[in-house]
């Protein structure tokens, strides 16, 4: 017999599966078939390893997030999980750094006070209040950096941003969530990867960069980064000096103010006009929804397979 913890309850699992055991122990968890087909139990682990059998036929990403289903797992240790819109557990971190980066995005850099796991491109959630918070994405190479990398887009108005870029004291700690999402890179590729990000949407496809060549990919890389006007590049001797160091990385800037019409549009068809043997590439959109919408769309439409897209919508929060 095994202990999983769910939900702050302890359950004991013996035989049969770990959606069973805890169905008959009168826990809640969504599921169909039982048969690992419609993904319906889907949860996450927060403690533990599950068995490789719990995790088959979910894609690269979620794995990496460590997702797997309940239904074809069978514990062989003792386990802490969560249901994938469930209870999140939040840690504390210290301002340490802050950069105005342009006239709109400020980069903040935070300490954790205990070990903080995550992968390349997820995003936490920070909060000012219990049950105030916003989304962020961590700019960090969670290989090399333990200090958590964030770009604020300071929204005019808005609750939390402003707070952040104007309000919080260095040395002040504030309350984050854990990570979260699957529009992650993983520690194994193969295949040539197109990064395509707007305006603070660099901030995940950064820190993939970082692992991806630090941790030795020797494919090509390419970066478009689309910007409302030129002066709102960021990161700019960063990416440069990582393109000088690593021939495999390229880089490009994509200025919107200089298109009339149909922005997004011409920013990916600009970042896909030269993708050669689209169906051996992945790509990766952050940014603003209808980019991403288009982007996914359209790379689609040239060849790149389903399962090699990826992405992160910025929706913009509510302000005052």
């Amino acid at each position: 017999m095994v202990t999983v913890t769910y939900q702050s309850k302890q359950y004991q699992c013996g035989n049969g599966s770990l959606l069973d055991n805890l169905l008959e122990q009168g826990a809640s968890i969504p599921f169909s078939c039982k048969s690992g087909l419609c993904q319906a139990c889907e949860m996450k682990v927060l403690e533990g390893v599950v068995p490789a059998k719990a995790q088959v036929g979910l894609s690269e990403n979620k794995i990496h997030a460590k997702h797997f289903l309940a239904c074809q797992c069978f514990p062989e240790e003792s386990l802490v999980i969560a249901s994938l819109d469930g209870e999140v557990r939040n840690t504390r971190v210290t301002l340490i750094d802050r950069v105005q980066v342009n006239r709109s995005i400020v980069k903040l850099v935070l300490r954790p006070e205990e070990e903080f796991d995550y992968q390349a491109g997820q995003y936490i959630r920070l909060y000012q209040l219990k049950n105030e918070f916003r989304c962020y994405s961590i700019a960090s190479n969670p290989d090399s950096e333990k200090d958590i990398e964030l770009h604020i887009q300071i929204i005019n108005n808005g609750k939390l941003s402003p707070w952040l870029a104007n309000h919080v004291a260095m040395g002040e700690q504030i309350e984050i969530s854990e990570a979260m999402g699957t529009c992650i890179y993983p520690d194994k590729n193969t295949h040539p990867t197109l990064f395509i990000a707007s305006n603070s949407g660099l901030a995940p496809i950064y820190g993939m960069i970082k692992k991806a060549l630090f941790q030795g990919d020797k494919q090509e890389f390419k970066l478009y980064h689309g910007v409302t006007q030129e002066s709102d590049k960021y990161l700019v001797n960063e990416l440069t000096l990582l393109s000088h160091q690593f021939n495999n990385l390229n880089v490009n800037w994509f200025d919107y103010s200089l298109v009339n019409d149909n922005k997004h549009q011409s920013f990916i068809h600009y970042a896909l006009s030269e993708l050669v043997s689209p169906q051996d590439w992945k790509v990766y959109f952050c940014g603003n929804p209808d980019m991403v919408t288009y982007g996914k769309k359209q790379s689609f439409l040239k060849g790149v397979s389903m399962k090699n897209l990826f992405s992160d919508s910025f929706v913009p929060s509510k302000t005052n």
